[in-house]
């Protein structure tokens, strides 16, 4: 859900000056004053009168720099294309108005600045945040947008609606990655593949995680950062940088028994697809469904491709990535997604659910188990 707020705030902000908006056209001088009671307040910035400058220039244009009689066809043909900033005022990251992000309040004109100046912590904050780091895993990545319908009308599982209405047209947007290698790896590598679906329905979004094989490493969540650090490259030589065929990964297998019906998966046909298109999609976990008469069933999502599934061999995987940096005709990967979306050749999916009525207390296996396959 998002929410969107829109209208003014007003009052009297932690540095003690009041707020107002600035409007274009204006220009205002930076005259930090000092802070001298609760009951009395000080603007941090105060108005003069604008430059002397020919009355018809625009309010868009505004007067921040002197005009220097550098006024021409040119610059007023570029008149249109200003952002008009009638109106508006300089806000925080929240929404709060505010009248100067310029000058850093301080104690009188002179002194040290204060950590009370909310605006100057916040723009700091915002610069030191600015270069986001890729993920720590599935860097690699394509996606694509779509929409989902239903051959059916599933109503008996689920209240939700675009589960329910055959005609409706659920738009979807679906990202497909590897998992243990940065950005720059290759696509053919022998690695779990990431299956997100984000579908935006009527009733807010609904996403869908999940990889190309229906189970995964581990029970315990509390396990996945010592199951990370195991699969990336070994810190002394950054080997491997795509696979997890390493001493580290199979020091954690040995340690974490219950991941060995994962490594079987991932050692198969499964870990090396030969395009995106053929390949399937498992939601993983166990989920929850609630009807309209507030009866649940357990709930396992499949993707199947209408391509059907198919895989490389292993010597195809190793001599391919060369393959899909020079040439986008390659069937694996991004340059294939891009290739064959222009061509109209649609990755078009089927989304059978697997469904158990009985309650955790009957089933004869842990239905909610995500290294259960069901």
């Amino acid at each position: 859900m998002q929410i969107r707020l829109n209208g003014c705030l007003y009052g009297r902000s932690l540095s003690g000056y009041r707020d107002f908006p600035l409007t274009a056209g204006k220009s205002y001088s930076a005259n930090p004053t000092q802070r001298l009671g609760r009951d009395k307040e000080f603007l941090m910035a105060s108005k003069k009168a604008p430059p002397a400058t020919d009355t018809s220039k625009s309010q868009m244009a505004g007067t921040d720099t002197p005009d220097r009689g550098n006024t021409n066809a040119k610059l007023e043909s570029l008149e249109q294309f200003r952002s008009d900033a009638t109106g508006q005022a300089l806000r925080t990251n929240h929404g709060v108005k505010i009248s100067d992000n310029q000058n850093t309040l301080k104690v009188g004109s002179r002194g040290p600045s204060l950590l009370e100046d909310f605006i100057m912590r916040e723009k700091i904050t915002h610069f030191d945040h600015e270069r986001i780091p890729e993920r720590i895993v599935h860097a690699r990545g394509t996606a694509a947008h779509g929409y989902f319908q239903t051959y059916e009308n599933h109503g008996a599982l689920s209240k939700a609606g675009f589960l329910r209405d055959p005609a409706e047209k659920t738009p979807v947007f679906v990202r497909f990655s590897t998992v243990q290698g940065p950005r720059g790896s290759g696509d053919t590598v022998r690695d779990v593949r990431g299956f997100a679906v984000k579908f935006y329905t009527g009733e807010g979004n609904f996403d869908l995680v999940g990889n190309n094989m229906p189970i995964f490493f581990i029970q315990d969540a509390i396990k996945f950062p010592d199951f990370v650090h195991a699969v990336k490259p070994e810190p002394h030589n950054e080997i491997p940088t795509g696979g997890s065929a390493h001493d580290t990964f199979w020091d954690f297998v040995s340690l974490v028994p219950e991941s060995a019906h994962m490594v079987l998966w991932t050692m198969s046909d499964r870990a090396i697809p030969k395009s995106l298109r053929t390949m399937q999609g498992f939601g993983i976990h166990t989920f929850r469904l609630i009807n309209t008469e507030g009866k649940s069933s357990f709930v396992k999502f499949h993707w199947k491709p209408k391509f059907g599934v198919c895989s490389l061999v292993w010597d195809e995987a190793r001599s391919w990535p060369a393959r899909t940096l020079i040439s986008t005709a390659a069937t694996c990967g991004s340059p294939s997604r891009w290739a064959t979306t222009r061509n109209g050749n649609w990755a078009c999916r089927s989304l059978p659910r697997k469904t158990s009525t009985s309650s955790t207390s009957t089933c004869s296996i842990r239905p909610r188990s995500s290294r259960k396959n069901w």
